[in-house]
């Protein structure tokens, strides 16, 4: 998982996925808001890991029963993301 590369050192987020993941971390999670995110990242950002792992969720994000935990652990992904010294 991403977060795992992350607290390892393997995956170093670029300064704009940083970026995304600050605003993620203040918007409310729907899919609208998680579609509305990602159509506006700019292309260095779509190009990264971190959009690899979010686009998937605009699927489950507020559906099926079940799905909580993924948002969840997406959710502390752009957590660790944010906490950055």
């Amino acid at each position: 998982m991403l977060l795992e590369s992350y607290r390892s050192g393997t995956w170093v987020p670029d300064p704009a996925e940083r970026t995304l993941a600050e605003g993620l971390a203040r918007s409310r999670w729907d899919a609208h808001v998680l579609r509305a995110v990602l159509r506006e990242a700019t292309p260095g950002v779509r190009a990264g890991r971190l959009v690899d792992v979010l686009a998937p969720a605009t699927d489950v994000v507020g559906q099926a029963p079940g799905t909580d935990d993924v948002v969840l652990q997406l959710r502390v992904l752009v957590d660790a993301l944010t906490t950055w010294p």
